[in-house]
């Protein structure tokens, strides 16, 4: 085919065949068949204009927690000095860092500052002679781990407890994540990191203090790590608490001559937990009875409580027709009919004296030792109580009352002693059948148990009542004082080198430590 040319221009034209046999380097040449005007270089005839790339795929992956992410972009005619952009779905175009060309069919591209809000991304590649061409989603972000857990403090616990706490994160491909300790972080002694689930678990050591334990946890995906997020632990020392949990006396029978058992009395070191609250429950000490016991019989002696420790109350005496109870520590017995004493509480005080057949009650029971039975006309004594010296100075507690004489012309009144100091007797001193002395009452704050009447009839015929119960904390002044106590609560604060002592004589509350 011959050569010709164009008309206006002086460029010729034709197919490949054409082409001049022997043109000069710049020489230009437009190519009907191949529709491209070609320039004559020193490697032959090349098109004038480059041809529109194509993408066809892409490798490699965009991190988040990367500063910098390289792809490689695989296509046809790219050109020396091709541009890769990513396109996200707001439309803005992003420019890679640097694209780098290396070959006609595969580009490295460097990205950063894509954001996951975008994606997926459009890959673009666009030559020097803005021809362009792109591959749609093609690129997504991988997506570092996110913290669920606010950092902080996970919890606070009493010192050599269990504990199972959680640090988590979560991945938005929800790909596990491993959870580390960061570099120079611990936990404290027993307590491990679980890398699968992030569980905080095993048992707090024992401390003196107080402690905060402070670490940073690192989160990964196996690829992105989140921002190492710190958090904390709280152990409170325990308190070494001791208490002294002293029930009411029971009451004094008021016919026959029965006697109130001594209270219940428990000793006991408790280790509180700190920042929780207790319940406190002073007992009231039983009735004794009315004039001759007639319509109005003795009672028990209240339960006392601390927390997880519980006094019984005292039994009440006994008279001609009811026999004594049973309790923290027994009643006296009577001796018209009932002369068995009542039962004492294990751990908590003794049996009731028996009374005798001369209408004579024995003594109660004491805390520290058994009531004592009738002598011929004469009341047994009341047993004696528990020395402590919780608020410092040594205190008896929980005796039982002395029983009471049954007084006629032909039986003087005489009541046994009551025991330890803490419940009293009647001490009768003469046969009056028509004066009497009344029988006396326990001692509020002691728990002691009321004599037995001293009379048979008469205005002074009635058992005495039994005397209030305690409760009594003591525990080392390096902790501190109690946060609430409720105003029915009555109380005082007696003094002890080294501790707060708090003796809480009437009322209910919950105090918190």
């Amino acid at each position: 085919m011959a050569i010709k040319k164009s008309s206006g221009s002086g460029i010729p034209f034709g197919n490949d065949a054409g082409r001049p046999a022997n043109p000069g380097i710049g020489q230009l040449y437009s190519n009907g068949q191949a529709q491209r005007l070609e320039l004559y270089t020193p490697t032959g005839w090349n098109n004038i204009v480059q041809e529109v790339p194509g993408v066809s795929s892409i490798s490699g992956a965009y991190l988040e927690s990367s500063s910098s992410n390289t792809i490689v972009i695989y296509g046809t005619n790219f050109a020396t000095g091709a541009v890769a952009y990513a396109i996200g779905t707001d439309a803005v175009q992003v420019p890679a860092s640097s694209t780098t060309f290396n070959s006609l069919v595969q580009l490295t591209a460097v990205f950063s500052g894509l954001s996951p809000a975008y994606e997926p991304y459009d890959i673009k590649v666009q030559n020097p002679s803005n021809l362009f061409g792109l591959i749609p989603d093609a690129l997504y972000i991988n997506n570092r781990p996110a913290w669920q857990t606010s950092a902080g403090s996970l919890g606070t616990f009493s010192e050599e407890v269990s504990i199972s706490v959680t640090a988590t994160a979560v991945d938005p491909e929800s790909t596990a994540i491993i959870y580390t300790l960061a570099s120079g972080s611990t936990l404290p002694s027993g307590v491990t990191l679980n890398s699968s689930t992030g569980v905080i678990s095993g048992t707090l050591p024992s401390i003196t203090t107080d402690t905060t334990y402070t670490f940073t946890i690192n989160a990964s995906d196996g690829v992105n790590s989140v921002v190492a997020r710190e958090f904390s632990i709280t152990s409170l020392a325990k308190i070494p608490t001791e208490s002294l949990v002293v029930a009411g006396g029971g009451g004094g029978a008021g016919r026959h001559a029965g006697a109130g058992g001594g209270a219940g009395v428990i000793f006991s070191l408790l280790d509180i937990i700190r920042n929780s609250s207790h319940l406190i429950k002073v007992g009231n000490g039983g009735l004794g009875a009315t004039n001759n016991g007639g319509s109005s019989p003795a009672y028990n002696g209240e339960t006392s409580i601390f927390s997880s420790v519980t006094a019984l109350g005292g039994g009440r005496g006994g008279d001609n027709s009811t026999a004594a109870t049973s309790g923290g520590s027994g009643g006296g017995g009577n001796g018209g009919g009932n002369p068995v004493g009542g039962s004492g509480t294990a751990g908590q005080g003794n049996n009731g004296g028996n009374g005798g057949g001369g209408h004579v009650g024995g003594g109660g029971g004491g805390a520290g030792s058994a009531g004592s039975p009738f002598s011929g006309s004469t009341a047994g004594n009341g047993g004696n109580g528990i020395a402590n010296s919780i608020t410092g100075t040594s205190i008896t507690y929980g005796g039982g009352g002395g029983g009471g004489g049954w007084q006629s012309p032909n039986y003087f009144g005489y009541g046994g002693t009551g025991g330890g100091g803490a419940g009293s007797a009647n001490n009768g001193t003469d046969g009056d059948s028509t004066v009497g002395i009344k029988a006396r009452n326990g001692t509020n704050g002691l728990g002691g148990g009321g004599g037995g009447g001293g009379v048979e009839t008469g205005p002074n015929g009635g058992g005495g009542n039994g005397g209030s119960g305690a409760v009594i904390i003591a525990y080392p002044n390096t902790f501190p004082a109690l946060t609430t106590i409720p105003g029915t609560l009555t109380y005082d604060q007696p003094t002890r080198a080294g501790y707060r002592v708090y003796r809480f004589t009437a009322g209910t509350g919950t105090i918190t430590f």
